[in-house]
């Protein structure tokens, strides 16, 4: 029984060493440190096509962004492959963004919508603006199936 208690007061302070150890190491963070805080915009929308194989495939290319069902603007023009942003200052609440696909016509020498069966699906998600929180909406375009990701995170400091 005496093996088994020595043991034991081994063991938990060999615990909490390591506990206290690893509470050393490193600062602590509060949360509404690790994210930025909004100021001209808290929205932003990245947009890129993956799965581009081939420089003559990369077309140059940008997204129109309709948010609530009305036009807000378009990201930056660049190659799919490329990512294109867009930044927009919203009031807290849930929100609607839908995005259409538009690329160069090198012989008609201007910007074209891709046709409705080559733009990404699904081209639109719901989202929510939170206080004090800038909110990054990625879009992952699968070039070779027409299929897009949504992804929704905060941007970090």
């Amino acid at each position: 029984m005496n093996k088994r208690l020595r043991r034991s007061c081994i063991y938990l302070i060999n615990v909490l060493a390591l506990i206290t150890a690893c509470g050393v190491n490193g600062p602590i963070i509060k949360d509404t440190e690790r994210y930025r805080k909004p100021d001209s915009y808290n929205l932003r929308l990245v947009a890129y096509d993956m799965n581009i194989d081939n420089p003559t495939r990369d077309r140059r290319s940008y997204y129109k962004v309709y948010i609530n069902k009305v036009e807000a603007g378009r990201t930056t023009i660049g190659l799919e492959s490329q990512d294109k942003y867009f930044e927009a200052k919203l009031p807290m609440n849930r929100h609607l963004i839908t995005v259409e696909k538009w690329i160069l016509d090198e012989r008609k020498g201007k910007y074209v919508k891709l046709n409705n069966i080559e733009q990404p699906r699904p081209n639109y998600v719901y989202f929510g603006i939170p206080e004090n929180r800038i909110v990054v909406i990625t879009v992952k375009n699968d070039a070779d199936k027409s299929r897009a990701v949504f992804e929704i995170d905060y941007e970090r400091q």
